[in-house]
């Protein structure tokens, strides 16, 4: 007992660790007036501080939490004028379905050939999205568990990193903090708000798990908020102060998982996902330029919508840059869905396509095989 006391205590001062030096990251982003100052800055600083060697270490259960109310700030932009753009999204969500299916197939190459990987870790480290259950899937498949995860989290460091960047250095899109005085941060709706915002979150969240929702622990919240601002039961935005205190979760978490980048031999997956993600963000926009004309939709919506990153971390993205909200969160959200689905069963049907082959010709199947990473 005691035993478990200390390690739970141990456990627990690293977290706070954590968080404090993701505050600090922020705070000090948030001075320098940097873009996404709360996310990026606390990413930034405690993923240094772990490759580093200091104890760092996230909360599953604090990030849970943290997503609940992401998918309630996520249902927060929709409205009842957004049931009238899904035919449009109709469109879009089958120009993301093609460019998850281009990207994975370049991906999956990139990570046999250049990363030297075997085929189950290359194939779930190669899928744009869907970090836990490309994890668990891949494991279950054969694959290495430690790769798969490192490989999908630089992925959403590169996006989350170079995005900012990007539309601030190219088409100069405004990404300075926004000023915001002491009482504005804040502010506290009617309780009201806060009753039905809670009541969201719960039901949503456990009533997901319930029915065993993919990625229910975002999309359960995110729905039901949804329903209640489309209907006009709640009008209000969420305060500030809990974008900033999910923005600093979210970029800590992230942070923390670079612990295991200490070990040398990653370091060929580190650079492959590298190359990966470029020629991702470069395919997203390349796709938004050409595309978002005939669609009749604004190009860095459509761009938020095709890049790789999480929902939760393209949704605060979109919501630091006000950008199309609820169509960026029901892209990711239709993009994540169609990888978890889709990523399994077509393994499967590799898989047994394999052993077929091994069966009949066991030199030219085994072949492709002989690389491990």
């Amino acid at each position: 007992m005691d035993l478990s006391q200390s390690i739970h205590r141990h456990h627990g001062t690293r977290v706070l660790l954590s968080l404090v030096a993701g505050s600090l990251g922020g705070l000090l982003f948030f001075w320098l007036s940097l873009p996404l100052p709360w996310m990026l800055g606390s990413m930034l600083l405690v993923s240094v501080a772990a490759v580093c060697g200091m104890p760092c270490q996230r909360s599953v259960r604090l990030r849970k939490g943290t997503i609940a109310v992401m998918g309630l700030l996520l249902g927060s932009y929709f409205s009842a004028d957004t049931l009238s753009q899904f035919g449009l999204w109709f469109l879009a969500a089958l120009l993301v379905s093609a460019y998850v299916v281009t990207m994975t197939i370049f991906s999956l190459s990139t990570f046999r050939r250049v990363g030297l990987m075997d085929l189950p870790t290359a194939y779930f480290s190669s899928m744009p999205g869907g970090l836990a259950p490309m994890t668990i899937a891949g494991e279950e498949a054969g694959g290495d568990g430690q790769l798969i995860p490192i490989a999908h989290v630089i992925r959403i460091f590169c996006v989350v990193s170079f995005v900012p960047i990007y539309l601030a250095l190219v088409p100069g899109v405004e990404l300075a903090p926004v000023s915001l005085t002491l009482s504005e941060v804040f502010v506290l709706p009617p309780w009201k708000d806060w009753f039905i915002w809670g009541l969201c979150a719960l039901v949503g969240f456990f009533g997901a798990r319930a029915i065993r929702m993919p990625f229910g622990e975002i999309l359960g919240p995110m729905i039901l908020c949804a329903t209640v601002y489309i209907f006009e039961v709640v009008t209000v935005t969420l305060p500030p102060f809990v974008t900033i205190a999910a923005q600093i979760v979210i970029g800590t978490s992230i942070g923390t998982q670079f612990a295991q980048l200490r070990k040398r031999h990653v370091l060929r997956t580190v650079i492959t996902s590298m190359g990966t993600t470029i020629v991702m963000l470069a395919g997203a926009l390349i796709v938004a330029e050409l595309m978002a004309p005939l669609l009749g939709m604004d190009p860095l919506s459509l761009l938020l919508a095709l890049v790789p990153g999480g929902l939760v971390e393209m949704g605060l993205i979109a919501v630091a840059l006000d950008a199309d909200t609820a169509f960026i969160s029901a892209m990711h959200t239709w993009r994540i869905i169609l990888i978890a689905v889709s990523a399994p069963l077509l393994f499967g049907l590799v898989g047994r396509r394999l052993s077929w082959a091994r069966r009949h010709c066991p030199k030219s199947a085994d072949k492709p095989d002989s690389r491990s990473g």
